[in-house]
This record gives structure tokens, sequence and C-alpha cells, in this order.
């Protein structure tokens, strides 16, 4: 370890995330955490933290210049945050392990589930293995996964969940050569803006069983990749749902419904409301006599404090994880499902049928695993 009580990291990948996290540990706003390496950074990013980044930190070029010094002894980490391109997430990973160091990966895993499973499978016992959901400590989605978990208001009958202020323009996507390609970034909505609500969903209502998806590429865009999904999906006990997320939409919004047995739960902007039926919905429906009748709603509001500091949130309890023994907020393990989610529902919408999203560890996964990749290169070499 380096100073007393702290775990030195090197931050792989100084771009808009990057550079956030590296400034965040060499602020000191992460107790616990020291910066001890960067790559990847550009002029004008240096530059611009050049009042933040200690004045001798080691700036290396790649990766694998870094880790060479590691191997060489010229410096010495506790652990690497991987904040590089999608498709160089499972090979920095597992150097890292193959090294004895702690790993912290910026979503999603990879473009493909089974660079999750690999970078799961190549995780050690006595090593540390976290993501970056930083939006599991926003209390509003803690609460409503405690209302679900719970079954407070019964089973989960709708899921509806629309994400339209992911809005970017064009610039975003021409910023970097490797954006919206297949080639080098794998997906567009889906895989960029849309990890973390995947990840919420399966987090607060588990996996689906099946998905039917529509991926519409470049309809608000000059790009390869989609910019507009509308998703269905069907949970084993019957529970339907429909994901919808685009960068060309304006205004957004982000408005998650569940209704359930006896209530109707609605997240928009950071509150929550819910509307308690004054009794089972059951009761109604079973009714012989009153053809009209219908449960009667009230609305109430359900108090959550903002969390203003999600990123360092997750740092922290990455580093109290590996002095510690802190449980993660986002394990590794956890990865897999929302790239599952993401590849399932690319695979529906380019073969045009319902896609049954397989079960960890089966069979089934590794079929899937082979036909999406290879529905995947076909995207590639266009």
């Amino acid at each position: 370890m380096g100073r007393e009580g702290c775990i030195r990291v090197a931050v792989i990948g100084m771009g808009n995330m990057g550079s956030k996290y590296a400034g965040f540990i060499a602020s000191g706003q992460v107790p616990g955490m020291v910066l001890s390496a960067v790559t990847r950074v550009r002029p004008k990013r240096l530059e611009q933290l050049k009042d933040v980044l200690p004045k001798d930190l080691p700036i290396y070029p790649s990766a694998d210049d870094l880790f060479q010094d590691v191997d060489e002894g010229r410096l010495q980490i506790d652990g690497v945050i991987i904040v590089t391109p999608h498709y160089s997430h499972e090979d920095i990973a597992l150097k890292a392990f193959a090294r004895g160091l702690h790993v912290l990966s910026d979503k999603p895993a990879g473009v493909y589930s089974r660079q999750a499973r690999n970078m799961e499978y190549a995780g050690k016992d006595n090593l540390v293995f976290g993501f970056i959901f930083h939006q599991r400590t926003f209390p509003v989605y803690q609460k409503v996964r405690e209302l679900v978990r719970n079954g407070t208001y019964g089973n989960i009958k709708r899921i509806n969940w629309v994400m339209s202020d992911w809005y970017r323009p064009n610039a975003y996507y021409t910023s970097d050569p490797w954006r919206a390609t297949w080639e080098r970034d794998g997906g567009g909505t889906l895989l960029n803006q849309c990890p973390h609500n995947l990840d919420l969903l399966q987090w607060i209502c588990d996996m689906p069983k099946r998905t039917r998806c529509f991926c519409h590429e470049g309809k608000y865009h000059p790009i390869q990749v989609e910019d507009d999904v509308t998703a269905y999906m069907e949970w084993e006990n019957g529970a339907t749902g429909v994901f919808i997320a685009t960068t060309g939409e304006a205004p957004g919004i982000n408005r998650l419904e569940i209704s359930f047995d006896n209530a109707l739960l609605v997240c928009e902007g950071g509150s929550l409301r819910v509307c308690e039926l004054d009794r089972p919905e059951i009761e109604y429906r079973e009714e012989k006599e009153n053809f009209f009748g219908k449960p009667v709603g009230v609305w109430r509001d359900i108090s959550c404090v903002e969390e203003k500091e999600p990123y360092v949130k997750v740092l922290k309890n990455f580093a109290g994880a590996v002095l510690k023994g802190e449980p993660l907020i986002a394990p590794g393990e956890e990865a897999r499902k929302s790239l599952v989610l993401s590849n399932a529902m690319y695979l529906s919408s380019w073969e045009q049928r319902m896609v049954q999203i397989p079960e960890k560890d089966s069979r089934e996964e590794l079929e899937f695993e082979k036909l999406f990749e290879e529905e995947l290169e076909k995207k590639r070499e266009q």
C-alpha cells in the first residue's frame, strides 16, 4: 500500500470520465486513495488538469507501458481504474488481475457479454473487482428497489421506462473517431448511454426472460449505430415492460413507472410518487355484481434525498472494499447482466425476433454469446 491507510491507483484512460475520476482522487476527495499514475492524456486535457494533477505524476502513453513499469519495479500501485473505449476493458482488466492488482472499471464491461464473463472468471478471491454503476447510489433508486424487493405493493405487473433525456448533438459523436462506430465503439445508445439504466432495471426488478427490440440506426444523427431504441420485455411472473431510449429527442424525460398489484410507482426528475389503492385490485376484479367498480387510489410523495457525489461515493467504496473488506456497490459479477440485456436487445432487433435471455453459466448462454458475436462481426464488416 501507499500512504498509511491508502491504496495507490492508476487511472487508465484520461478522456471525459477518466479525467473526472483522476481529479477527484488528486484533489483529496477520495479518502483512502492516492493517484499514482495515469495513461493516455492528450495535451489539451493535461493543460486543463495542470493545477489538479501532481507535478511529478507518471503519465504513460498506454496501459501496456504502465504495466511494463509495474513488472520492472519502477511503478508501485495497488489497483487500476479502467476508463478506456469499451473493447479494451477486458484486456486491461485481465492484465491487471495477472499482476495482482485490484480493478475498478467504468461501464460497460465490454461490448459483448463474454468479455464480462471472462473478466469475472479471471478475478481472484483476494482481489477487489467492481464497476462504476454510480446510479445505484441514488436514494430514489434505492427506495424503488426496497419497495420492489420487499413486496410492499405485491407483485410487479408492468414496467415502463422512457429515457429521452440522453440528448446528444452531432458534435458529441464527432469528438472522438471511435464514437458511434461498430468497429471501435461496438454500439450506440444501448451500449453508451443505457448501461446504467439496464443495470438498474435488473438490479431493481431482476432479469427479464425474453425481449423483442427495435433499434433504429442513425435515425437522428449521421452515425452507424443506433440512436433510438424501443424494447418490449417479459418476466417470469408474467410482468411485462417497455424500455425506450434515444439521444435525438428534446425536451427529454427520464420516467420510470412500475405498476404493482396494489399501487403505481412513478419515478421522474429525482422525485418518487406512489398511488396506493384503497384495497387490493384483485378484489375489484373478482366482484360479481358491480360491473364498473374501480379501485380508488391516493397519491403521496416519497421523500428521497439527492445523492450529490455519486462518483466520489463509488470511488470511496472501492477503497473501502480493498482496505476494510466493505461490500461493493456494484461487484464485478453484476456487469455481465446489463451486457446480456443489451446484447439480447441488439440480437432481437438484428434478427427481428423474440430473444430468450439465457440463464447465467448455462449452455444456452454460451450459444447466445456465440450467436451475438457472429452477428456483431457482420455489423463491423459493413
